[in-house]
């Protein structure tokens, strides 16, 4: 046997039945209110997956807390229970077969201990019950005076005569793991919380009897409870316990077909109990009120309870009603196959939902949505409804009142509908909206977010793609720019004024049915170099570089393609750069200004101004026969000569430096000033010749 990793075992949540009577008299309240109700909203998660949530779309609603129900019934809640075992830790337990064949079998007044679970303290009692019938196939036990030997022979005859075979002809053989042909029905009360809560355990089915393991009583045997389940000592009804007979032994068949025959794991548990509650249902005869009371009540169902995760800490309620109708549904949608279908499933070696996808021959998916609708619709004919069974009509729409859920794989909802709804784009990957009305179906799947291409503040057109045929808006704020439809290529143009950079701009998409996509958000990018920079005259004495340029832009100073200086222009857009050198004059210099968006501006061409004064020349001897004063200054500087304000001549350098000014002889003694003036004007400081005595 391969590995498993646990068995339940099986508690059915059963609330007292009501009276049919309540029943048709609040489904016609029901349909008293709903009546005008004509559009619905099918949301359904068709994940198989039911422990992970998808949301619906918009703002989540968490319904993990379950409250109670909208109108119980009357009386106590019934569990009827499937214990865990691990069978990875049982499965070299087997039961040994000739060991325990007895030599003597087991006669009517016998007695002997049995080992019985305390849902109370969670630990094994010991149970003394006495045979008080023995039949075909059932050995009944009693504890203590707990029911008469003709009460026990109504059960065992009833076991033997109508259950036995219902559930073995329409789902699958009982083990027989000590070989002795019987399966022991003990009944006697069960030790639960009832009274002290409103709940009781109406009988349990635990695999590990199956196993030679400590705790075991190593053979086929279910529990059934005698009080409060049958009713109080002295006013006892033994028929109150024959629905729970059924979905026991169904549990007991349905282990030893997945686990003992097979070798494969035990069946999920949401498919267990819907084909045990089949069993109970195949033998009654007809719809169990009870469960379709529960599914019109319980406001979990409503907030959207999951089909396939068993909730054992929440509203197992819940769980059961879906089980059950689920399971009936998948009947009676196949027609042809009726209740044939339970064995088929049973016998498929996938003990989970696969079995009911092959089956069905659908996708459990599908087949879920189709199911909730069916729930809703109950049409008489097709895949949303019950194949027209009067059984099921009494079940009301469940309308859920909140925005969005999250919702388990396998989880619904149903919502009122105006008909003008749109699928939120946000919802979860596996989440499916089915839309019911008049008009119905419809488009009700927004477009996708339309694909846009970057928009510039030199941009007059926005390009870009979206579903054929949508229309396509821009909008500036309230304000739309422009709108344009999609071609048959999905593409779109719209004519736009130029915007502003920095602009926020809202795209969206309405397709031909009204449906609106999530909007895009385009920031208009600045495209737009800034003004050419304004900047002060520089000379060659300068080490900082002023003007002005667009506010926070970055100034860039380069000397050819390198890169000297550079500052960032103030609010106000002025800006200081700082050299670490001294231009020369005549150089030029490329000023720039760069946005923070990185346009940058044409630059400004500045030449470095001469501000610095020749130096003082190198003058020769002068005396009073002089006719030409010699001597050097400043390449290319202009030399002057003079006597007070007299200029007496004046020459120009030559590349060397060299200059000759030509005088008239002055006399000795006489103060000459000679001085140099370049090229910019700059005039360099006077030096003082005395014309000596020749």
């Amino acid at each position: 046997m391969k590995p498993i990793k646990r068995i339940l075992i099986c508690i059915l949540v059963i609330l007292l039945t009501v009276p049919a009577v309540a029943f048709a008299q609040d489904h016609e309240l029901q349909n008293s209110k709903t009546s005008a109700v004509k559009r619905y909203m099918l949301i359904t998660n068709e994940s198989v997956n039911g422990n992970k949530r998808q949301s619906t779309g918009a703002t989540s609603v968490h319904n993990g807390q379950y409250l109670q129900e909208d109108k119980p019934r009357a009386g106590a809640n019934k569990l009827d229970v499937n214990r865990p075992i691990d069978i990875e830790k049982f499965e070299d337990k087997e039961i040994e077969r000739r060991a325990l064949i007895r030599s003597a079998k087991p006669q009517v007044g016998d007695t002997r201990e049995f080992h019985a679970f305390n849902f109370k303290t969670f630990r094994n009692d010991v149970v003394n019950a006495k045979l008080l019938y023995s039949g075909a196939k059932a050995h009944v036990w009693v504890e203590g005076k707990q029911i008469t030997e003709a009460q026990a022979e109504e059960i065992g005859l009833e076991f033997d005569d109508k259950i036995y075979p219902v559930v073995t002809e329409n789902f699958a053989s009982e083990s027989d793991v000590n070989g002795d042909g019987k399966i022991n029905i003990l009944c006697y009360n069960i030790q639960d919380n009832f009274p002290d809560i409103q709940e009781y355990v109406a009988g349990y089915f635990y695999a590990g009897d199956l196993y030679n393991e400590k705790g075991s009583n190593r053979s086929e045997i279910f529990y059934i409870d005698t009080y409060p389940s049958m009713g109080p000592k002295d006013r006892k009804d033994v028929k109150a316990a024959y629905t729970t007979l059924a979905h026991e032994f169904q549990h007991l068949v349905n282990f030893n077909q997945n686990v003992l025959v097979e070798g494969g794991e035990p069946m999920d548990t949401w498919l267990d109990e819907g084909l045990a509650m089949a069993a109970e249902h195949l033998y009654m005869g007809q719809a169990l009120q009870d469960r379709i009371y529960d599914y019109n009540n319980n406001p979990s169902i409503r907030n959207g309870h999951s089909l396939i995760y068993w909730d054992d800490f929440g509203d197992v309620i819940a769980n059961y009603s879906l089980s059950y109708l689920f399971m009936q549904y998948i009947r009676a949608q196949e027609k042809t196959k009726g209740n044939a279908i339970y064995k088929e499933i049973l016998e498929y070696p996938e003990n989970n939902y696969k079995a009911v996808e092959k089956a069905t021959k659908k996708k459990l998916g599908k087949l879920m949505t189709n199911f909730r609708a069916a729930l809703l619709l109950k049409e008489k004919t097709g895949v949303y409804g019950f194949n027209g069974e009067p059984g099921f009509s009494t079940l009301k729409p469940r309308i859920y009142k909140g925005q969005s859920a999250n919702l388990r794989g396998g989880g619904a909802i149903v919502k009122e509908s105006t008909g003008k709804e749109t699928i939120p784009t946000s919802k979860g990957g596996n989440i499916t909206y089915t839309f019911f009305g008049p008009d119905e179906p419809k488009d009700h799947t927004a477009p996708a977010k339309p694909v846009v291409s970057k928009v510039s503040d030199w941009d007059t057109v926005i390009k870009g793609k979206v579903e054929a045929g949508a229309t396509v808006y821009v909008k500036a704020g309230s304000v739309v720019l422009g709108k344009a439809v999609s071609d048959s290529k999905k593409s779109f143009s719209i004519t736009i004024k130029k915007q502003r950079a920095g602009t926020k701009l809202q795209v969206y998409a309405v397709d031909p049915a009204g449906n609106k996509s999530d909007i895009v958000t385009l920031n208009v990018l600045d495209k737009t170099p800034p003004p050419i920079p304004t900047v002060s005259k520089v000379s060659n004495r300068d080490l900082k570089v002023s003007g002005n340029a667009e506010a926070g832009s970055k100034v860039v100073i380069k000397a050819g393609s390198k890169v000297i200086g550079s500052s960032t222009a103030n609010k106000a857009g002025k800006y200081s750069v700082t050299l670490k050198v001294r231009r020369k004059a005549g150089s030029t210099l490329y000023v720039t200004a760069a946005d923070k968006a990185g346009n940058v501006s044409k630059a400004r061409k500045v030449t470095v101004v001469d501000k610095i004064p020749p130096k003082l020349p190198k003058v020769n001897k002068v005396t009073n026969r002089t006719t030409v004063v010699k001597g050097k200054a400043e390449v290319n500087s202009t030399v002057y000569v003079k006597v007070g304000k007299k200029v007496l001549g004046s020459a120009k350098a030559n590349s060397k430096g060299n200059f000759s000014v030509k005088v008239k002889r002055q006399r000795a003694g006489t103060v000459l000033m000679v001085y140099a003036k370049d090229r910019a004007g700059n005039a360099g400081k006077a030096i003082k010749i005395t014309v000596k005595k020749a």
